[in-house]
């Protein structure tokens, strides 16, 4: 199961720099600038990402059976710094027009030949090193603020050796800038989690570390820093009349647009807080009215008007309560049989978990869901699935083994489950979804178990 990978940049906080210095290559002819061989014995899907001046640059390829792919677009910019993903796995590599690179993956590791591996080799350690998957405990290893930040400075020290092979002094000074930066954003991202999980009193030491950020340089666009800083700015004034939606988001990015110089950063921004904005499910009107809002931003950077496009059609295909499931995933016992989910829930009121070990706030929910599952167990009218969508099996086969959950849990099958989470609009989780006995959906994002409404939502779905 793959997550759509705009919602893993957005997890990740971690996006390419396009270079700006010149290097010489061999001819290469007709050469790709990226070619790649996965050790996989079955088509893959991967996804290569850089930044241009604050717009993301997407692609998504799918390998042939043996694992090889070729990346040879025309380049914003010529050249520029990429991160590849499979599945929550992240490598980086560097590119430039005129170039090729080659890149063999065979699990953690990356091994490159070809034009420019210095460079490549520094963005793989990087990209590895600071990894959000790094940094984000599970049930099965919980939070501890010294071995976090051992494995910070352990990341840091690998990839000031990687920066240290490159043999650019300019790309090595601004590797040095975006390594440093993106030390400070995980570093903040561990203060953070000490925070919730030991309500430890770090907040000055965080404010300090957040007064520290440039919000103009590009390396604080990069790292993620940037949304640190724009959270502390408060650049609009505060108020306690209440604010529509809209009109807190137009005057967001007009005061995003007079803060700052960087029109990069700026950009970023924008395209941040429309997503947010589209999250809240605004109205046609208001839509109409956010865009006349941000009419001079959208002038300057038409990537983010096209991101607005993009929700937009997203949200005319979305599936809304009182619809059909849009798919029937194929699901996956822990013993390997196989099902599928219209079977699951045939004929039944369903109460649906999806999920992921590695998702902290997920893995909270569970001892509420059984709550509620025991509340209703003898209800032959309702059943409770979890559905994880976790890319390692085994991480899941574990959880599984240690927890013996009593109800129904199953794994998605890949290709279909990536297809059903997809037409859902499932991009985050825990999501939880009721459906009805006739097949419709009652709930498209239903309220959590920890809801203290939950057992009248519930019962109302079966009252139909």
């Amino acid at each position: 199961m793959h997550t759509p990978i705009t919602r893993i940049l957005k997890a990740a906080g971690l996006i390419a720099l396009p270079t700006l210095f010149m290097h010489s290559c061999s001819s290469k002819g007709d050469t790709p600038l990226l070619e790649g061989k996965l050790n996989v014995d079955e088509p893959t899907q991967v996804a290569i990402v850089y930044d241009y001046d604050g717009d993301n640059i997407v692609t998504e390829l799918t390998t042939d059976s043996a694992g090889a792919f070729i990346y040879n677009p025309r380049l914003e910019g010529n050249e520029a710094d990429v991160i590849i993903y499979v599945g929550q796995d992240l490598y980086g590599a560097y590119i430039k027009q005129g170039c090729s690179t080659h890149v063999d993956i065979d699990g953690t590791k990356a091994t490159f030949t070809g034009d420019n591996t210095d460079r490549c080799q520094f963005n793989n350690t990087l990209y590895q090193a600071f990894s959000p998957w790094v940094f984000k405990p599970t049930p099965d290893h919980p939070f501890q603020l010294q071995e976090w930040t051992d494995r910070l400075n352990e990341g840091y020290a690998r990839t000031q050796q990687a920066i240290d092979a490159v043999t650019d002094a300019d790309a090595r000074a601004r590797y040095q800038r975006l390594t440093d930066a993106t030390r400070k954003y995980y570093y903040l991202q561990i203060l953070s989690l000490d925070r919730m999980m030991n309500q430890t009193d770090n907040e000055a030491k965080m404010d300090s570390l957040v007064a520290t950020i440039d919000p103009n340089a590009d390396e604080s666009r990069l790292s993620g820093l940037i949304n640190y800083w724009y959270n502390q700015a408060r650049l609009t004034p505060h108020t306690n009349q209440p604010i529509d939606l809209t009109t807190y988001f137009v005057a967001q990015i007009n005061a995003i647009d007079s803060a700052l110089t960087n029109e990069g950063n700026k950009r970023s921004l924008y395209n941040t807080l429309t997503s947010m904005y589209f999250m809240y499910q605004p109205s046609d009107s208001d839509i109409t009215a956010f865009r006349a809002g941000i009419a001079p931003q959208l002038a300057k950077s038409p990537r983010v008007a096209e991101h607005i496009e993009q929700l937009l059609a997203e949200r005319a295909k979305q599936v809304k309560d009182g619809d059909m499931l849009p798919s029937d995933p194929t699901l996956i016992t822990r013993d390997g049989s196989r099902t599928t989910l219209s079977q699951v829930i045939a004929g039944k009121v369903a109460y649906i978990d999806f999920w992921a070990t590695w998702c902290a706030p997920c893995c909270r929910e569970i001892p509420y869901f059984e709550k509620v599952w025991q509340q209703y167990k003898d209800d032959e009218r309702i059943v409770f699935v979890s559905v994880s969508q976790d890319d390692n099996v085994s991480a899941w086969e574990k959880k599984m083994d240690n927890d013996k959950p009593a109800w129904p849990n199953y794994i998605f099958e890949k290709n279909s489950g990536k297809q059903f989470l997809d037409q859902m609009g499932i991009h985050a989780i825990p999501r939880f979804l009721i459906v009805g006995r006739d097949g419709r959906i009652i709930h498209t994002d239903a309220a959590r178990p920890s809801d203290k409404d939950i057992k009248s939502i519930l019962d109302e779905a079966l009252a139909r």
